[in-house]
């Protein structure tokens, strides 16, 4: 009985082995599958694209004091809006907390362009037909380190994913210039006569604040394309903060004895829009992660 018992449980012992390895096959932890509605996921990225800025003067100012009645539009700068395209890249990190919601940070290195016209006439008290007529054309040129932070809201949830999102943003002014070109016309013989064109650059990092800040908000989409997400989104940017230094906004320089320049206290608005590409933290830092 004995012997007949341990031959059984030699056999048995035998096919176990076997067994064993067939069941571990099918009790083998597969990959998860972490499909692009999971929550609690993180998002890196990279951006680039164009922008277009409005200045919006709050109170302007001017070299002149005029003696005696003007007409309206006298001395007043024409603000040319969104017609000067600025450049901006950077990067993004996004975490998404809830389906579809996430926060996203977004900085990126950022150039605004901005113009305005002015000019001023000269003429004989007596014989207005006796006048020169100076034009002003003045280009800003802004450079900012920006640091945007949004709240995204992802309306579907396929392969294509329609967002919108809003926030704010702070940037950090690394340089600015100013370009001037200043044509002078002679009226005063019968004819329009140009007698001097003049271009002048003029660094005036020191006469804008280092600080701008402001809201945020746009519309956007993403597709998933293999492992990644291209998109395409368009924002527009409202600044809050007068950009100007007042301390300095009179003080001599190339542009009050070049060209009459005196900047007003503005705000700077724009409208960008960016290509994306992004990926998810997760396939890089999990070798059981398979995106959908």
């Amino acid at each position: 009985m004995k012997w007949s018992s341990l031959v059984v449980l030699l056999v048995l012992a035998l096919m176990y082995p076997s067994n064993g390895h067939s069941q571990g096959k099918a009790n083998r932890r597969k990959p998860v599958k972490t499909g692009n509605s999971d929550i609690n996921q993180w998002w890196i990225g990279v951006r680039g694209g164009v922008n277009l800025s409005h200045a919006t003067a709050q109170e302007s100012y001017s070299v002149f004091s005029f003696t005696r009645d003007f007409t309206d539009g006298d001395n007043e700068k024409n603000y040319h809006a969104f017609t000067l395209p600025g450049l901006q890249f950077g990067f993004s990190v996004s975490y998404e907390f809830l389906t579809g919601l996430s926060v996203n940070i977004l900085p990126a290195y950022v150039s605004y362009r901005y113009s305005y016209d002015n000019s001023f006439r000269w003429y004989d008290s007596e014989n207005q037909n006796n006048n020169v007529t100076t034009g002003h054309n003045i280009e800003t040129r802004l450079q900012y380190i920006d640091l945007p932070l949004t709240f995204k809201y992802e309306l579907l949830r396929g392969a294509f994913k329609p967002y919108v999102q809003i926030g704010g943003y702070s940037g950090y002014l690394t340089d600015a210039i100013k370009k001037a070109k200043i044509t002078s016309v002679d009226q005063a013989s019968g004819a329009d006569r140009e007698i001097n064109v003049t271009d002048l650059s003029v660094g005036v990092e020191d006469r804008i604040k280092k600080w701008n800040y402001g809201i945020i908000g746009g519309i956007g989409f993403t597709y998933n394309v293999g492992n990644a997400r291209l998109g395409l989104e368009v924002n527009h940017r409202y600044g809050l903060q007068n950009l100007d230094n007042g301390g300095m906004k009179f003080v001599d320089n190339q542009l009050i004895t070049g060209t009459y320049d005196v900047p007003d206290d503005f705000s700077l608005s724009n409208l960008e829009l960016s290509m994306q590409v992004i990926i998810p933290l997760k396939f890089i830092t999990s070798k059981d992660y398979i995106p959908l």
